[in-house]
């Protein structure tokens, strides 16, 4: 076989498998991805459902908080007073941070100390009273004076009254409250200006009990929702607190069963295209080979085929150029050369008929004549090539087809015949009085002929491939038959192509019998 078509064929082989292997591949994860889209769409869904009520929620319970601390404190007190209304649960504690330190309402001394011993937290507290804008505290950078005055500050500003022997009085009104994490402390606070500087007054929050409190009022679908901390780079979703709710990674798709059963068939369909693929590639892949396989076969066959007339041709040519055949011998090396010559031209007519039909050109020559005589003119036709082998020919005609007018094409029935012939010959010759009988019997719409030989007939395992181009039964090719194994093939095509069929009606050890329909014109 040709390497070029092969490597061509193969790598096209390849690239249909490896683009069937990545529809399998897509197929298998098709559902798992379209499942994550549904969840992370269900998911913001969820979220945007969720944060209005959420949002709502956490605004009253600050809003009732920061209602405790009125409108401004009472900076001149010796001690800061418990804010009316007591405090919620997830509120640490009340505190006013101002130039004599840090005050909390009676018996909170613990959250006091607390407080005081969270050195970035306080410091910051200080910084953000004078500048709400001012970064967090950092521990390891300390500042206790203003560099440039050298006056005693608490945070980074100036004091506006260097006398703190003076008593301490609120100056203007207090700012809008802001809230600020470090760590886990959020703190809720807000600038109060006094004589002495910015004092600050807040509340200090915790965290995970405020979110107690507001995830019931989040999606149920969502399974693990969680409100905390931004992270770096994350925009906080809930106010006044930078707090961000957080959907999780897990949320209930009540149409999960639907839409698997949706995806099915699209993932079935899938699956079928690409085994339907690679199946076809295998096939083709067969069917080459077996027609470079039946190519080989077929100019093997057709070249001895060739080469032997040749040879018979060219010997006695020779000897009869040189004169050297004797004269007794000349009329036998004449007809030799006659027979080689037909046989040659009925392999070259098969050849060539075969490729007509295989191009689909169908014959269209019609003869009409009296049935029964233009068969007995065809059947004349290929006696003596049977006779001369050693066959007794019958011809029995159907009475009730003397009278019908056949419309077919006559070479094409000869040719058939021909070839049943030819096969008669090289199979049933070794019969002890070999003999073919042709029988003609009118149907309804259809004129049968029967070519019965009394030969050895033919084994069940080779009457399926019997009509297989360039197959050739084991007696041929163990014996040495001649033929290239198109007769029967050829026959059968050539028989469709003119409105018949050729087909194998027995084989048995009494011998061979092939039924040759034709139709008939009304």
């Amino acid at each position: 076989m040709k390497k070029k078509p092969i490597i061509i064929l193969l790598c096209f082989a390849l690239l249909t498998l490896l683009a069937a292997g990545w529809q399998i591949y897509e197929a298998a994860n098709l559902e798992s991805r379209l499942k994550a889209i549904d969840q992370q769409a269900q998911l913001t869904r969820l979220l945007e459902l969720s944060l209005p009520r959420v949002q709502e929620k956490l605004q009253a319970l600050i809003n009732a908080e920061r209602a405790k601390l009125g409108f401004a404190p009472p900076v001149e007190a010796a001690v800061y007073p418990m804010p009316e209304g007591g405090m919620a649960d997830f509120n640490c504690g009340f505190f006013l941070v101002g130039p004599s330190g840090v005050q909390v309402p009676p018996g909170q001394e613990g959250f006091a100390t607390l407080l005081n011993s969270a050195t970035a937290v306080i410091d910051t507290i200080r910084r953000k009273a004078y500048n709400p804008s001012a970064p967090i505290y950092d521990p390891a950078k300390p500042t206790g004076y203003d560099p440039r005055t050298q006056l005693p500050i608490f945070g980074v500003y100036e004091a506006m009254d260097p006398d703190f022997t003076q008593a301490l009085q609120l100056k203007g009104n207090p700012g809008p409250f802001f809230a600020w994490h470090y760590g886990d402390n959020l703190v809720y606070m807000r600038s109060v200006p006094t004589t002495h500087g910015s004092a600050a007054e807040g509340f200090i929050i915790d965290a995970k009990k405020l979110s107690a409190h507001l995830l019931p009022l989040v999606e149920t679908a969502l399974k693990k929702p969680e409100i905390t901390f931004p992270r770096k780079g994350e925009a906080a979703n809930l106010s006044p607190l930078p707090l961000v709710l957080r959907p999780g990674s897990e949320v209930e798709l009540p149409d999960t069963a639907t839409r698997a059963k949706a995806l099915s068939s699209s993932v079935s369909s899938i699956w079928f295209v690409s085994l339907l693929t690679i199946s076809i590639l295998f096939a083709l892949l067969a069917f080459y080979t077996r027609i470079e396989r039946r190519r080989a076969d077929f100019v093997s066959a057709v070249t001895h085929e060739l080469r032997t007339p040749l040879t018979s041709f060219s010997l006695i040519t020779e000897m009869l150029h040189q004169n050297k055949v004797p004269a007794e011998k000349v009329d036998e090396y004449h007809e030799t050369l006659y027979q080689e010559s037909r046989r040659l031209g009925h392999l070259v007519e098969n050849v060539l008929a075969f490729a007509r039909l295989t191009r689909g050109k169908i014959r269209g020559r019609q003869d009409a004549g009296p049935c029964i005589q233009m068969l007995a003119g065809v059947i004349d036709k290929i006696t003596p090539r049977l006779k001369s082998a050693g066959f007794q020919v019958t011809f029995v005609p159907d009475k009730r087809a003397e009278l019908l007018t056949l419309h077919t094409d006559l070479l094409s029935l000869e040719q058939i015949l021909t070839n049943l012939a030819d096969n008669a010959i090289k199979y049933a010759a070794t019969a002890a009085a070999p003999a073919i009988a042709i029988h003609v019997v009118r149907g309804h719409d259809t004129l049968s002929l029967r070519f019965t030989d009394n030969g050895p007939g033919i084994p069940a395992n080779l009457q399926r491939q019997l009509f297989r181009p360039f197959s050739r039964s084991a007696q041929a090719t163990a014996g040495r038959k001649p033929g290239i194994g198109l007769g029967l093939a050829l026959s059968r095509d050539i028989a469709r192509s003119i409105g018949g069929e050729l087909s194998l009606e027995k084989a048995d050890s009494d011998g061979t019998t092939f039924l040759l329909q034709l139709p008939l014109t009304k």
